[in-house]
């Protein structure tokens, strides 16, 4: 393996205490801002009717928000090295925010499009930024506990929006809330959060080029963000549309749909505490991936495929999210001490925000697709592949790999 050793990055970036304040306000801006995440999914219905597009259409609203991501990773990695962290922590939070605002005086279909595009200019800041800042501000002894609470940022998101959204009169009203309590989080980080000190170290004049010619040399973080590309295209291949599939296989209302999502969006946050465990307990990070991603791919399955009996629909989706909670704790854990070097951490952590960021673009995409044309059965095929797929990703880490 080609990465620095786990101690030499201790050494390097840890802080001598871990400065918990700095953390709650790291993990409120990434639940913050995966409230934005939540907010077009359990609005879909409502969209639907304003807008009177197809569900392939209305696809874009929640893939439009990551599309920025698919490129823009390393372009924010590059910039935390730049300009600090804690400084485009909050630059992220404010676009998302203002975006968010913008957004909800939208009429136009393009433009809700435009908006969500700018609200993932400022996602892909806020989740490069936010791990960064972590690492700085943690112990060697808490890091794998601190990074299992921060892979809980998604799902709580998402889960909050899922459960309060039907409860506004409209979705311009989620849309408000959501901006509001974006903006306090970048409001409260210079009380909160201490600034990174100045360094003159080589790694940070590493020049673009260089950098990423290390990064990819080291093959670690690469595979690392195509696993995560695996688990987002299982994760939003059922979460996506899961409040719409579970009214339309079962019959349920929305408000009553988006509580069952948010449930099974909110026990996700098990499996991301689990992950810290079972990481600070020496279970090596490839096989915990490996064995994860099959096991979530048969649950995700089983909630596709026709013969499944709607009396299981939600076990299995309550059991999917669960077992795959413990694959973004897992690989954020890893990703630093995959880095070839210290300096290049922000480049490796982009890195594999743009994997998780082509699954979440290209699963509800394919997924609206392919129930366009073959109904709600035809997903379990890919869910199923994807999880295959990141089995053996993980198997290729080099066995030594731990986070």
């Amino acid at each position: 393996m080609s990465a620095i050793k786990p101690e030499t990055l201790n050494a390097t970036l840890d802080s001598p205490t871990t400065h918990w304040p700095a953390i709650a306000n790291v993990v409120l801006a990434g639940i913050a801002v995966a409230l934005h995440v939540g907010k077009a999914t359990i609005a879909l219905p409502e969209l639907q009717r304003e807008f009177g597009r197809s569900l392939e259409s209305l696809s874009w609203i929640i893939s439009a928000f990551p599309f920025i991501g698919v490129f823009g990773g390393i372009a924010a990695g590059l910039l935390v090295r730049r300009w600090g962290d804690r400084r485009l922590l909050g630059l992220g939070l404010v676009i998302v925010s203002i975006a968010s605002f913008v957004g909800a005086a939208q009429h136009n279909f393009i433009g809700l499009i435009v908006t969500r595009a700018i609200e993932g200019i400022g996602f892909v800041i806020v989740v490069v930024s936010a791990p960064t800042v972590l690492t700085r501000v943690v112990s060697a002894q808490k890091r794998n506990l601190v990074f299992s609470i921060w892979s809980t940022f998604m799902p709580a998101g998402m889960a909050i929006s899922l459960f309060f959204g039907p409860h506004f009169s409209n979705w311009q009203q989620s849309w408000i809330a959501g901006g509001i309590l974006t903006l306090l989080a970048a409001l409260l980080l210079p009380f909160t959060t201490p600034r990174a000190a100045v360094t003159t170290s080589s790694a940070v004049a590493l020049k673009l080029r260089q950098a990423l010619v290390s990064i990819l040399r080291a093959r670690q973080p690469l595979l690392l963000a195509l696993i995560f590309t695996t688990y987002n295209l299982q994760f939003f291949a059922v979460m996506a549309f899961l409040p719409i599939f579970l009214m339309q296989r079962i019959g349920l209302t929305l408000a009553v749909a988006g509580g069952i999502s948010a449930a099974v969006i909110a026990v996700n946050i098990l499996g991301n505490l689990a992950a810290g465990v079972l990481l600070s307990r020496g279970l090596r990070a490839r096989n915990l991936l490996a064995v994860v991603s099959l096991l979530m791919g048969l649950a995700g399955t089983g909630v596709f495929l026709s013969v499944t009996p709607n009396a299981l629909l939600i076990p299995l989706c309550l059991v999917f999210s669960a077992i795959g909670g413990m694959m973004p704790a897992t690989i954020l854990a890893a990703t630093p001490a995959a880095a070839p070097e210290p300096g290049l951490i922000p480049l490796s952590l982009g890195l594999v925000m743009q994997g998780i960021y082509l699954g979440q673009v290209i699963g509800p995409i394919v997924l609206s697709a392919l129930v366009a044309y073959a109904g709600w059965s035809a997903p379990a095929g890919m869910v199923l592949a994807a999880a295959l797929l990141g089995s053996i990703l993980a198997l290729a880490l080099a066995s030594k790999t731990r986070a």
